[in-house]
């Protein structure tokens, strides 16, 4: 006994403070996950391609009164909302973009809307046993610069911008989107779309009309206010063009933004956005095939888009850079029971 004594006697103040930091540490409860309280997964039915025209088919995200609905989304999708990501930022087998799910859950008492990403993360490691690791991958992007003749957007003024995100759940009419940057809430109206992105680098409200008619090949044009440039290359990640949008401009403030979209462009972005086709070019992310044209290649033909981003002042320019990515290491095709 007294040989152990002159043991704790001799330990400096600094070595006791360490043990007794790291005893209360261990008799501390783990963080805990954040996981919905209950969630249900069953296949998705085939879609009915006269709903999916009509714009019923049960393929969209919803909130409502913190339940969490999800139709027909590939694991390849649901992905991407996890880890807030784009799909060239994910790099895995191609049937994770053809297993489809439907996916109803519970979100706790208490807990954000805006935490649904983080949960739906629980999800995956725990009922299909995803393993995941980060990396690096050199990938052909347009890099967004401001052209020559310098920027020919008008700067939003303080009342154009959105304003702060209520808390909790977003609206009962509303869709929720997540994007790589943060949510997306989307309202629709009697005159078209319109799209808000509350707070942080991704912000700005969108309004989104179509014209056309008697022979004429419908267009779409999009006005945003209150838009960063960060907001502007995030918008035209989602497909809009062939490959990743990076904000090179330099540029800090908020715009107003007016874009024309064609058809083709349009038909782009519901390519890579609806889970149920194949993303734009096929592959499995990451740089996949549909994007690796030469980095020095000319603009896609026909594509009204690259003249739009021209009137306001901007480019896009075909480059080369390192992209962060996220590769799955391990995923089982079927879920464990609910």
């Amino acid at each position: 006994m007294c040989s152990k004594a002159i043991m704790i006697n001799r330990l400096s103040p600094i070595s006791i403070g360490f043990f007794l930091a790291a005893a209360t540490l261990l008799a501390q409860p783990a963080a805990s996950k954040l996981a919905f309280e209950v969630a249900t997964i069953k296949p998705s039915a085939p879609v009915d391609p006269a709903a999916l025209r009509a714009g019923t088919a049960h393929i969209n995200t919803k909130i409502d009164a913190g339940r969490v609905d999800m139709g027909t989304v590939s694991l390849y999708r649901l992905i991407c909302i996890a880890y807030r990501l784009r799909p060239y930022q994910v790099s895995g087998p191609d049937w994770l973009k053809s297993a489809n799910f439907d996916i109803q859950a519970k979100i706790p008492d208490g807990v954000s809307a805006e935490k649904v990403p983080e949960m739906f993360q629980t999800l995956l490691v725990e009922r299909f046993g995803l393993q995941v690791h980060r990396d690096s991958k050199d990938q052909p992007v347009y890099a967004l610069v401001v052209g020559k003749g310098g920027v020919k957007m008008k700067e939003s003024s303080p009342e154009s911008a959105p304003p702060p995100p209520a808390a909790g759940a977003p609206k009962p009419d509303s869709v929720l989107m997540p994007t790589a940057q943060g949510d997306v809430y989307a309202v629709r109206t009697g005159q078209g779309i319109s799209i808000e992105m509350p707070g942080g680098e991704i912000s700005g409200k969108l309004r989104v009309s179509m014209s056309g008619g008697a022979g004429a090949p419908p267009r779409i044009h999009v006005e945003s206010s209150g838009t960063t440039m960060k907001t502007l290359a995030e918008l035209l990640s989602t497909g809009v063009v062939d490959r990743p949008v990076v904000d090179m401009t330099g540029l800090a403030g908020k715009y107003e933004v007016g874009v024309d979209l064609s058809q083709e462009d349009a038909t782009n972005v519901l390519r890579s956005q609806v889970s149920l086709m194949q993303p734009r070019g096929g592959g499995g992310g990451g740089g996949d095939a549909g994007r690796e044209r030469d980095a020095g290649a000319s603009e896609p033909s026909g594509s009204s888009i690259f003249t739009s981003i021209r009137n306001l002042g901007l480019n896009l320019e075909p480059r080369k850079l390192p992209l962060d990515i996220l590769v799955i290491d391990r995923m089982e095709k079927a879920p464990t029971a609910n």
